[in-house]
Formats: structure tokens, sequence, C-alpha cells
């Protein structure tokens, strides 16, 4: 299994399959009319302000050399595309959301220690107490690993031995 670590976040990014996965973190929450610290605005040009009931996220992405601008920079998430789902389980409860990609943070420690951020919305629906401002969470990017080229193959069935092979052309090999 390929894990995908950073330099300034603690936790790691397990590959399976297509998704990339992240386990046994905390999520805290931003945005709306309750965050004071919040103008609206995201990365991805959504506004949490102008829409309060979104679902969505923010992770703490690596931008990459290139970035004029890398809050993030040494974390262990390459860029994805915005609007990539992404499902997130309540490590207590079990419940799970799936919301979007539509911003950046949290920041490193020490100044954050969450793996992800959910808007309000997405923090309550998933049995957050905004009040407590942070839940355990373990969350997976639906076709993130797929997206940056890195996604596992996939094991999949054995072969059928009831179907016919008479069409295939085989060449033994012998042992000398």
């Amino acid at each position: 299994m390929k894990v995908l670590t950073g330099t300034r976040y603690p936790w790691k990014v397990l590959v399976e399959g297509d998704d990339l996965v992240v386990r046994g973190e905390e999520a805290t929450w931003f945005g709306g009319s309750n965050d004071p610290m919040d103008d609206g605005r995201t990365a991805s040009g959504i506004s949490t302000i102008a829409n309060p009931k979104l679902l969505g996220c923010s992770l703490p992405m690596d931008l990459g050399p290139k970035a004029k601008s890398n809050p993030c920079k040494g974390s262990p998430l390459p860029r994805l595309p915005w609007f990539t789902k992404v499902l997130v389980t309540h490590r207590v409860s079990g419940q799970e959301i799936t919301t979007q990609l539509i911003d950046l943070g949290p920041s490193a420690p020490p100044v954050a220690t969450a793996a992800i951020d959910l808007t309000q919305a997405a923090f309550v629906k998933l049995g957050g107490k905004l009040k407590a401002g942070r839940m355990p969470v373990d969350f997976r990017i639906l076709g993130g690993a797929k997206t940056l080229g890195i996604a596992e193959a996939k094991k999949g069935p054995l072969p059928d031995p009831k179907l016919s092979t008479s069409s295939l052309e085989v060449t033994p090999t012998f042992l000398t």
C-alpha cells in the first residue's frame, strides 16, 4: 500500500485503489454566519456565506513549488481539482456524508491540528457540535489517487474456470 507523507503535517494519506484515505484524525468547521474569522470567500470561488447549506470541505493541499502562494506547503495532500468529492465518516457514530472540496486549509501545526475543515452545514449534518469545534473523523477523497495518476491496481476476482479458453492461443512452457 502506498503512503503519502508531508513535512509539516503529522498525518498520513493512504492510497487505496482509486482513492486517498486519511484515518483517525479530527475535523473542524469554517464559514457561515457563526465564523467571525471568515468572509465567505473560498479558493474555489464559492461563498460559504451566500450558500449556508453547502456541504463542503477544505483540505490542506500542497500546491507545489510553482505556486505564487502555498499556504499548506508540506502537506501530504497534493493539489486536487475543486469540487472533488470527499466522503467523511464520524468515527464515533459511523455517520457519513459526501462533501465537495471547495477551499484550502486547515493550516499546519501548531496553528491548527485538524486534517480537514468542514463547512458549518457539513459539520452539523455529520453530528458535530459547533461549540465543541472539532470531532473525530476518517475521510476518503473519492478518485483522488486516480486523478493524481497514483492509483493502485485493484485485485479482481479469479477467472471463472467454467469459461471456455478454446479461442485463446496458448504456448506451453517446459522446464528444461
